[in-house]
């Protein structure tokens, strides 16, 4: 049986069935990918997917349980791969890291040690929103994750708890509530507020406790925590972001920050591998400096265990 084949099942199902995306995601046209999923089908004698006259919309009993099954095959296909780098020279090689934005305030100054440690292993770092993080996980794409809450008990990944982040407000010098040390919802509503795009974990949140009160709040402006900095200090209106406080500090000159976590809560962020990775040792030591209350054989034991394990956080930002 080809391998290729398998990891079309499994990039159909992380693409919702739609075959367009899983050509472009692996690579190659969407016409192959039919011919090779019928080719599959004939071989085993069975239909793998439910069908709507051409279009692909689940998968049959049988399909659900193959998917499940070349899961375990790539994963320990990748595992094999990753021998040389567990047991051959592991001082060297590469560390990718797949980041959600408002989690990676710390990572500087943990890379920092780990560069430290590993000179010669390159780390490339890619920063992204949740969903995207998961993705690059689960398609090898990454090597460790940190995300939000949607990392959490992610199919096919582990996770342990490594952070929280408060929200702040950054309040321009002449605004009115730059007098008021702990201003409520209905004073920021009458006020344009500027904060993250809309279906992010972190606008979820904001949106939520105006939910909550009844309250629909004058969005003015959304981006990300820069942006969102430069734009108060232009007096266009209340930043509402979420960042650990270093960096929320740099970003917040010249204005007013406010704690807002009694207004929007905290967001928890995680570490996450795709289970039954096999850990490099530069991989090991880079999770002991981001969880350094748990000792690396003990996340190589939970990454390899095929049942979830419940874990403390680790820090707090």
């Amino acid at each position: 049986m080809d391998l290729q084949k398998l990891k079309i099942i499994q990039q159909a199902a992380d693409c919702g069935f739609n075959l367009t995306r899983t050509a472009q995601a692996l690579h190659t046209s969407q016409p192959g990918i039919s011919r090779q999923i019928r080719e599959l089908e004939e071989e085993l004698g069975m239909e793998l997917f439910i069908r709507v006259g051409k279009r692909l919309i689940g998968m049959t009993p049988p399909g659900r349980d193959l998917l499940e099954i070349s899961g375990r095959i790539l994963a320990e296909v990748r595992n094999i791969q990753g021998l040389s780098a567990r047991f051959g020279k592991s001082d060297t090689g590469m560390l990718r890291l797949a980041v959600n934005v408002a989690g990676s305030g710390r990572l500087p100054g943990i890379l920092a040690g780990f560069h430290s440690l590993y000179p010669d292993v390159r780390i490339v770092v890619r920063r992204q929103d949740s969903p995207a993080v998961i993705s690059a996980l689960l398609h090898d794409e990454a090597d460790i994750g940190i995300a939000g809450e949607q990392l959490r008990g992610a199919r096919e990944l582990v996770s342990f708890p490594c952070a929280s982040v408060k929200y702040r407000l950054l309040v321009p010098d002449a605004h009115p509530l730059a007098r008021d040390a702990r201003p409520n919802l209905e004073a920021l509503a009458d006020w344009p507020l500027m904060t993250y795009r809309g279906g992010t974990e972190e606008r979820v949140h904001v949106d939520n406790a105006f939910s909550r009160a009844g309250i629909t709040p004058r969005i003015a402006v959304t981006g990300d925590t820069a942006c969102l900095a430069g734009c108060a200090r232009l007096g266009l209106g209340i930043a509402i972001v979420c960042e650990e406080e270093e960096e929320g500090r740099k970003s917040a000159k010249s204005l007013h920050v406010r704690d807002a976590s009694r207004l929007f809560g905290e967001i928890p962020f995680f570490v996450g591998l795709r289970q039954g990775k096999l850990l490099s040792e530069f991989e090991r030591q880079c999770l002991h400096l981001l969880l350094p209350d748990l000792e690396p054989e003990f996340i190589q034991r939970a990454a390899q265990a095929r049942e979830a394990t419940p874990f403390i956080p680790s820090f707090s930002i």
